[in-house]
């Protein structure tokens, strides 16, 4: 994946900044819808990206500037815990302290490498959750917050329904293949929109690595799983999602010309060319 990254650096498709380690500064999410209009939206030329579908947003004004199938639900991978990390930051406080219950020795996929019975803060298992994509860090939170699987589940989806996402259903927390787990690029923007508002996410969402501790001394060293976000200046997160039926999922958020945009993918082959083909037809558009 770097090699492929390397070869669009060389291209000039992205630029090669230097980048410092730590949090970014994400930009101004709270001028959606109060934005001006985006002058650029009819001149801007997409082209051809692998993702089945794909919506760009303007962070700032809500237009929606480029969308491929944005309605057709799909599954979504891990960009699942994106519902999973707004719950937790909505209904706790970040010192609380989890403990790792016994049903994380049964998660398959991306781990973090928990050991039942150890305990984090909040914040730390949301820092597992979104920067290595953890599904101990998914299900630990899940049981936690709802003390059982299926009251949590029926969180997710009883909150996808207060924020209108009508073509979103969640079966877990963290985006393993279900039949009952899709969603739509539409439905993912918006939830991503609202997830953005809450300070903690923006800040987690925007680290390229991180460490964590247990109660035990056990300490972890984590990396964002969003190659853009270590190799990219103008990308500012948001979430990686990859599973055999959901195929390559991803959401940057990314700055250009101080204006903020979302840009949704499901079903890629190449998320991150995908990526930055729409990051240069935008730069294109404002010439």
């Amino acid at each position: 994946m770097f090699s492929a990254l390397a070869s669009l650096l060389l291209l000039g498709i992205v630029p090669t900044p230097a980048l410092s380690s730590g949090v970014r500064e994400l930009p101004g999410i709270e001028r959606l819808a109060v934005a001006a209009p985006n002058p650029m939206k009819d001149s801007l030329i997409v082209p051809h990206l692998s993702a089945s579908g794909a919506l760009l947003i303007d962070a700032e004004s809500g237009e929606e500037l480029f969308a491929i199938d944005p309605d057709t639900r799909r599954p979504m991978g891990s960009l699942a815990k994106i519902m999973t990390a707004l719950l937790v930051l909505e209904r706790h406080a970040l010192h609380e302290s989890v403990v790792v219950p016994p049903l994380v020795e049964d998660i398959g996929g991306s781990s973090a490498g928990l050991v039942v019975g150890q305990r984090f803060s909040v914040k730390a298992l949301l820092t597992a959750l979104l920067l290595p994509s953890a599904n101990d860090a998914a299900y630990t939170l899940a049981v936690f917050d709802g003390r059982s699987l299926a009251t949590f589940i029926r969180s997710m989806n009883e909150r996808a329904t207060e924020l209108g996402l009508k073509n979103t259903h969640f079966a877990n927390p963290a985006g393993l293949d279900n039949d009952q787990q899709f969603s739509t690029p539409r439905d993912l923007g918006w939830l991503t929109m609202a997830a953005l508002r809450q300070p903690v996410f923006r800040e987690l969402v925007g680290s390229r690595s991180a460490r964590i501790t247990a109660n035990d001394g056990r300490v972890f060293d984590l990396k964002n799983t969003n190659e853009l976000l270590h190799y990219n200046a103008e990308v500012f997160g948001v979430k990686t999602g990859t599973t055999a039926g959901a195929g390559e999922c991803l959401i940057v958020l990314f700055k250009q010309n101080d204006r903020s945009y979302l840009l949704i993918l499901l079903g890629s082959k190449e998320r991150y060319t995908d990526s930055l083909h729409v990051l240069r037809a935008l730069s294109l558009a404002m010439q």
